[in-house]
This record gives structure tokens, sequence and C-alpha cells, in this order.
């Protein structure tokens, strides 16, 4: 029998308030633009031609890797043979609904967060075919109902997070080959540390004892951005945790190194086609409503 394929969307944010499984296989695909999500993201790639760029990154991938981007790192797919077919497994998670399957002694976020995962997983055959057997079952049980159909998602989703922090963090002789410049990892690192702080070409270009015509060239290689497109995305990025954390909205701009209210408010509708404090709303209204509701947050593709 064949298998279900999910029609493409854009968009780049959840209606379910737990998690969201795709499987697409198509041609003639075009490259999104660098995003980022409110969410935890696992691709698992099966075919095709393909580039993934994230946070300075480059990853040529082969069939069977495991990527796992979580919801501060800047990310996209770039496509280099569309003649091809491109299939791949996309998985979004809340961070709630993960902590929610987690416990005291096994923190299932873990493989997104710690400092010392692994970003891109490229593992044995057993072990792909092992992910792509819960992935399948996952994605036939969501055309079903019945008795079970509550608990299924939970114990397929938490045995597939155990097997990918075990992956994450295990010793691999199949490493990833993965593009990176040093300066372009440093330049990345100095920005994320601070933010609050100007950041500009000229005070880049002078840290680093390297001409900004070449800064700006290398950082457009190797993040398919900007440098000021990305320290806006980065800035956004804080605002919004720092907006949930409780800060206020009108000193948020602050902490996050937006010169007045005015840019930050016009830069956050940009980005995400909300205003800060309709943000806030949409996320406390989410919150508090049980059961899965529509949530229009997200990037443009």
């Amino acid at each position: 029998m064949s298998k279900r394929t999910d029609n493409y969307s854009t968009r780049q944010h959840m209606f379910s308030q737990d998690y969201e499984l795709f499987y697409y296989k198509h041609m003639q695909f075009k490259s999104v633009s660098l995003h980022h999500h409110d969410f935890f993201e696992v691709y698992f790639f099966v075919k095709g031609e393909v580039k993934y760029q994230l946070e300075g990154r480059n990853y040529h991938l082969s069939p069977g890797d495991i990527l796992l981007v979580n919801h501060k790192e800047l990310h996209q797919v770039l496509i280099e043979n569309p003649d091809d077919f491109y299939e791949r497994y996309v998985l979004w998670l809340s961070k709630d609904y993960l902590k929610s399957l987690s416990s005291s002694t096994t923190d299932l976020t873990k493989c997104f967060l710690d400092r010392h995962k692994k970003t891109l997983i490229r593992t044995t055959m057993e072990n792909q075919q092992l992910i792509r057997g819960i992935l399948d079952r996952l994605h036939a049980h969501e055309a079903r109902e019945g008795f079970g159909s509550d608990l299924l998602p939970k114990a397929l989703l938490t045995e597939l997070m155990v097997e990918l922090n075990r992956m994450s963090f295990e010793e691999s002789h199949h490493e990833p080959q993965v593009k990176k410049n040093q300066l372009i990892d440093s330049v990345i690192s100095y920005i994320n540390d601070n933010l609050e702080e100007e950041i500009n070409m000229d005070q880049l270009a002078s840290a680093f004892f390297i001409s900004k015509y070449h800064l700006s060239r290398e950082f457009k290689k190797y993040t398919g951005t900007t440098l000021y497109r990305y320290v806006v995305q980065k800035r956004l990025i804080r605002a919004k945790g720092l907006i949930l954390e409780g800060h206020p909205i009108t000193s948020v701009y602050e902490e996050c190194g937006f010169g007045d209210y005015s840019n930050f408010f016009r830069a956050f509708k940009n980005e995400y086609g909300l205003t800060p404090k309709e943000f806030l709303g949409v996320m406390e209204e989410r919150k508090s409503v049980d059961g899965k509701k529509p949530v229009e947050i997200g990037v443009n593709p």
C-alpha cells in the first residue's frame, strides 16, 4: 500500500499545541528562505540533492541524515537539483509538550538544547530504519481514530525522542560533511553574545581584523543572508523569549539592541505579521484554551 503524501504548505507555524508530522515527496521544489520556528524540528532526509544551512554551517545531506533544530536556530534548505525527487519527514514539537513527555531523570529536550548535542546525526542503516519505522507508524496513526488514539502518539513520540537523544550524544564513525568557516563561527558567537549592544559591519570588521567587504561576502556565503538581516532576526527571537518570560513589551527592545521602540515594533510586525502585544495575547490565549487551536504565528518562507 502506498504511503500518504502530505500537501506541502509554506506556513512556518503550528496549528497543534503539541506536535505535527509531515511526509513530503515532490519535484521542482523551491528553496525556503532563512527562518526559525517557535518550536523544535526533527528533519529526516530521505532523497534529493539538498544542502542545509544552519547558523553559518552548511551540511550536504545524505539519505538517512537527521537534523535536530531548536527554536532559536536560523536555518534554510537549498535545493541543488530541483529535477530530482525531494523526499523527507518533518516533525514539529512544542517545547512544553516535549517537557511533558520527559521525566525527572530523562529530559527529552536535551538533544535540542544541550551545548554538546549534535545538530546532524549520520547513523547506521539499522538506526535509520528504526527512526523511519517510528515516523511511518506515527504518520499512519494520524488518520485513525478509536481505542488508544490518544495514547499511541505519546508512546511513539517518547520512543522516538529517547532514540534521537541517544544518537545525538553517542560517538559515531559516520561523521557528516560540514562546510563551515572559523571566522564566521566566531562572528556568529559574538553576535549571539552581544545582541543588546550596537552591532554593525564596520565594528565587526575592526574587531576581527578583516575588511568589511570580505566579511560581508563570507557572511552571506555561509549563512544565506546579510549580516544586518541576521542580527535583526536574532534580536527578534530573543525579544519573543523575553516577552513570554514576562518582561514588559515597552522595554524589551532595549534588552535586544533595538535603537527605539518604533524600530522594534516595525521589525516585529514585518517579520511575524503581528505586533508584540498581539503576539503575547495569542500565546496567552493559546495556553488558556484546552484542545487544539489554529495559531497564526511564524515567519514568511
